[in-house]
């Protein structure tokens, strides 16, 4: 039975291949070019909360287990399925690269049985003040964590090293970089130790990235509304929720580990995952007289301040933000 596939997501097949095409040598083989295009095609799924169609392909092939992205690439039926679905393309031929790209994501399409499909779009649109309130209430959670985030790490992985690795533990984690991050160099210790220590790190930033991502989002909660809560923590296609995909995608190494850029993955994947728009409600800009009458929160335009908004309203006197400056101005006059 055919699997659905999100037709917004063929896109990203398509950049898949592009990448994928740019860097291959022409005549190398095609075993390799399929590995590669189901590893990112489990990518994909992962990052975009398309758990429902891993487990569809899990229903189709009972030997297969979509938690394991290696398991997806190393599936012999559908890695010659695709191999055969490339051999009929004449990769290596003539024709434009944009093409070639679209070819690829197709073969992958039809190997694995998908089915693209129209989602529907079910927008939350929220003000500009209400995403101020969201970033400001994440920006402090991320800041006060991303400070102690090498020493977070540590601690996390040392629970995961066993006793007889531990003396390299220490080793190792004195070489990590200010952020926790990668290792400056590697100390002399035993290979295993050093294996297995440095799957304990991995394990351990994204453990950690994932629990700050979650305070985060936790904290801005309040900000986003009942509407909009209820979207970001509901699941999307059967188990993975916006907030599980926004912190496996700020996790991701790609992802520098600052504040704004966390920060912004964070709202990326809400607006994206979650179909929220941010967006200011619109406001006329009223030109400024002392003989008009403003109330607060209306937008002003002054010949010598330029634009500003009233936050307060007095008698004939109304005081005016104009960005870090405030200006009592006259009115009503």
């Amino acid at each position: 039975m055919p699997v659905e596939f999100p037709q917004t997501q063929v896109a990203a097949l398509q950049h898949l291949a592009t990448q994928l095409i740019d860097k291959r040598k022409p005549g190398t083989e095609l075993g390799s070019l399929a590995r590669e295009l189901l590893r990112g095609f489990h990518d994909i799924c992962w990052l975009a909360g398309l758990d429902a169609v891993l487990a569809g392909l899990a229903q189709e092939h009972p030997d297969l287990d979509t938690a394991d992205r290696a398991t997806l690439e190393d599936h012999a039926p559908l890695l010659s399925g695709l191999v055969a679905q490339l051999e009929g393309i004449n990769l290596d031929g003539g024709g434009p690269r944009n093409a070639k790209a679209k070819q690829l994501a197709d073969c992958l399409i039809a190997a694995l049985g998908l089915t693209p499909a129209e989602t529907p779009d079910r927008k939350i649109v929220l003000s500009g003040e209400v995403r101020a309130e969201l970033v400001a209430a994440m920006t402090k959670v991320i800041e006060t964590e991303v400070g102690k985030l090498r020493d977070s790490i540590i601690e996390q992985a040392r629970g995961n090293v066993v006793e007889d690795h531990r003396s390299s533990f220490t080793k190792m984690a004195a070489q990590l970089d200010e952020r926790g991050l990668k290792l400056l160099k590697v100390p002399k210790v035993p290979l295993d130790a050093q294996h297995g220590i440095e799957r304990a790190f991995a394990d351990a930033r994204t453990a950690v990235i994932t629990r700050i991502v979650g305070a985060a989002l936790e904290a801005g909660k309040g900000a986003l509304g009942p509407e909009a809560g209820k979207r970001i923590a509901a699941p999307m296609t059967l188990k993975a929720t916006p907030l599980e995909v926004a912190a496996r995608r700020a996790a991701d190494a790609r992802v520098p580990k600052t504040t704004a850029a966390i920060l912004g993955s964070i709202l990326d994947s809400l607006a994206e995952l979650a179909q929220i728009t941010f967006r200011s409600a619109e406001k006329p800009v009223l030109p400024y007289s002392a003989s008009k009458t403003f109330a607060v929160g209306d937008l002003i335009e002054h010949p010598k301040f330029g634009r500003g908004s009233v936050v307060t309203v007095a008698a004939q006197r109304i005081e005016v933000e104009f960005g870090e400056t405030k200006a009592t101005l006259v009115h009503g006059r």
